[in-house]
């Protein structure tokens, strides 16, 4: 069962792989670290074999929360996904990560078919009234009129490697919120979307295991506050302000944090 004591909250890992084989050893330890850091976590479970162990993660401890997603070159498994998602909507805090990516997928036929699955989550995401976390590898512009098309609402876009003028244009007149990596200390192109994105709309994510500060290392939620500290200095605000930015932005998209 859950700990009934609410854990400090400081800032929100908004994208992570908690499920993932990477963690299987030493859990524990990672979540521990992050809760001394005052670190929630979002954990992101995208193949049909990580499902079930997402969802127990976050129902287990009280500073990470599940979404239910699927990776886009597995559009065949749609159906299966969406079943999960309808049967634990009550234990999700979003639909993701879902999209395209057109870097590990060249086939035109297949990208149909990543564009049709993307379309249905987007339209259980709405119906659901929950945020969408989009995954737009290679494929940025092609996600954001797809979701322009759908009027989709609560738009996470999730470690964007697109254009910085593609993002500044969605953050400002569309409202998307961009979630910053922990890359972003070594990124040239991760260090152009920060100052692209209305400061209003920027979140902070790890993706772990990877996107780490360095390409070797298996990356964690904690490392958030490396994130979370590069962004304030390239924006030139004081690392506590930043924090409060970012932690009020995640929880304008995100209010079930606070009530979990």
């Amino acid at each position: 069962m859950p700990n009934e004591k609410t854990p400090l909250l400081r800032v929100v890992d908004t994208h992570c792989h908690l499920e993932q084989a990477e963690f299987l050893h030493d859990l524990d330890a990672v979540v521990d670290r992050a809760l001394e850091g005052g670190v929630h976590m979002i954990t992101s479970a995208i193949t049909p074999d990580t499902w079930s162990r997402g969802l127990d993660i976050a129902y287990e401890l009280q500073n990470v929360h599940a979404a239910i997603g699927l990776d886009p070159v597995l559009f065949s498994d749609l159906e299966s996904v969406l079943d999960c998602i309808h049967k634990n909507a009550s234990q999700l805090i979003a639909i993701g990560e879902v999209g395209l990516d057109h870097y590990r997928t060249r086939d035109h036929s297949e990208r149909e078919c990543q564009r049709s699955a993307f379309e249905a989550a987007i339209e259980k995401a709405d119906d659901l009234r929950l945020p969408v976390q989009v995954h737009s590898r290679s494929a940025g512009k092609k996600a954001i009129e797809v979701l322009s098309s759908m009027n989709a609402h609560s738009v996470h876009m999730h470690a964007f490697d697109g254009k910085a003028s593609l993002a500044r244009i969605a953050s400002r007149e569309k409202g998307y919120y961009f979630s910053i990596p922990t890359s972003v200390v070594r990124s040239a192109q991760k260090r152009k979307l920060v100052k692209a994105v209305d400061i209003e709309r920027i979140l902070v994510e790890t993706d772990s295991p990877v996107l780490g500060p360095d390409r070797e290392t298996r990356n964690e939620p904690m490392n958030v506050w490396m994130a979370l500290r590069e962004i304030a200095s390239i924006l030139k605000r004081e690392e506590e302000e930043m924090r409060e930015i970012l932690l009020e932005n995640t929880l304008r998209l995100y209010p079930g944090i606070r009530t979990k």
